[in-house]
């Protein structure tokens, strides 16, 4: 194991030799917690949504900051279309802004009643996008219920409405190949659907608390998801990152370390998950205010401290060469991310 120490106060531990990972540029452009980050499909943009109701573009390599788009209500999640001219927002109110790239304004604007829109998620032929909803239950007082609500792109009606959660929906995702759609909730389940039939191909019960994010790996052969369950004492960083067959949801592996000597896992809830795109790695992010690398197959790689806010969003570049942190706090980190046997 070897162990980076900076003055910016950030630590890098890596447990494996052909692993180079370095801190490479700390944003704090945001005034409130960063909600998600996601690189464009041809790896040159990197945009943020955060509670403080903006979205941000940063030009790569640099990282310099191009124009930033304001709404009127937190920005909860985006999405960019498959050939990168369009990004989707989704925020409260019911509201699904989509901006146009070339000069990030905001080109049309959907409202689904007053729910607030927690998951966005473009289809990767860009016919569709997957909108995750909850509801406020005025009568209980609380988020009630959950849906997943399918957008034609091009005929502007909605093709699917699955009213099929107790809980809201607070991610989505596509398979890479465009024939699974994966939705988790704050029940702690798990959904998938066939795109082509309209129809639940299974569920599963990934956590008895919170799921927070599902995504694919880019083969589409694999689905992870993130979360926690509640546990005595409030012992939450027991809680593993779960991989299943996408297919089929046959659980493969758990990553879970707990407390190893020097190796340590996660000590909270996972917030966020993420596979690179060359198929090798899996990054987390947790309330513990850290980011994980971890291997497919489960070995933790490299932990990665510096962050003062809860982690909530991870994203790798398309080349694999840069991982991106949100947090609580209003901060994103840019890490250099390096597998020599690769």
């Amino acid at each position: 194991m070897w162990l980076t120490l900076n003055p910016q106060k950030h630590r890098i531990f890596c447990y494996e030799a052909d692993l180079k990972v370095r801190l490479v540029e700390s944003i704090a452009e945001h005034k409130s917690s960063v909600t998600s980050v996601a690189f464009s499909p041809n790896g040159k943009i990197l945009s943020s949504a955060s509670r403080d109701g903006f979205v941000r573009f940063w030009d790569l390599p640099e990282f310099h900051q191009a124009l930033a788009v304001k709404l009127d209500s937190p920005a909860l999640s985006i999405s960019f279309s498959p050939e990168g001219k369009r990004l989707a927002i989704g925020s409260y109110g019911g509201l699904v802004s989509f901006c146009h790239i070339s000069d990030q304004k905001i080109d049309k604007v959907i409202q689904i009643g007053q729910e607030v829109i927690q998951a966005v998620a473009f289809s990767p032929d860009g016919k569709f996008l997957a909108i995750g909803s909850g509801v406020w239950s005025e009568v209980e007082r609380r988020f009630a219920t959950g849906s997943v609500k399918i957008w034609h792109t091009e005929t502007e009606n909605f093709v699917n409405d699955w009213k099929e959660f107790d809980a809201p929906v607070n991610s989505i995702a596509f398979s890479p190949d465009g024939s699974l759609l994966a939705a988790s909730s704050w029940d702690g389940l798990v959904k998938v659907w066939r795109v082509n039939e309209g129809s639940c191909q299974y569920a599963v019960r990934a956590y008895m608390g919170w799921t927070c994010c599902v995504a694919f790996s880019f083969d589409s052969e694999l689905l992870a998801a993130s979360g926690f369950s509640y546990q005595p004492m409030g012992s939450w960083w027991e809680t593993p990152i779960l991989i299943w067959k996408a297919k089929d949801g046959v659980l493969l592996t758990s990553l879970k370390v707990g407390n190893l000597g020097l190796i340590s896992g996660h000590h909270s809830p996972v917030n966020a998950v993420a596979f690179s795109p060359d198929g090798q790695f899996v990054a987390s992010g947790g309330n513990d205010k850290t980011v994980k690398i971890w291997s497919v197959s489960g070995r933790l790689l490299c932990s990665l401290e510096g962050h003062i806010g809860l982690v909530n969003s991870v994203a790798f570049s398309p080349d694999c060469q840069i991982l991106a942190s949100g947090d609580s706090n209003g901060a994103i980190f840019i890490w250099s991310f390096q597998s020599v046997a690769g």
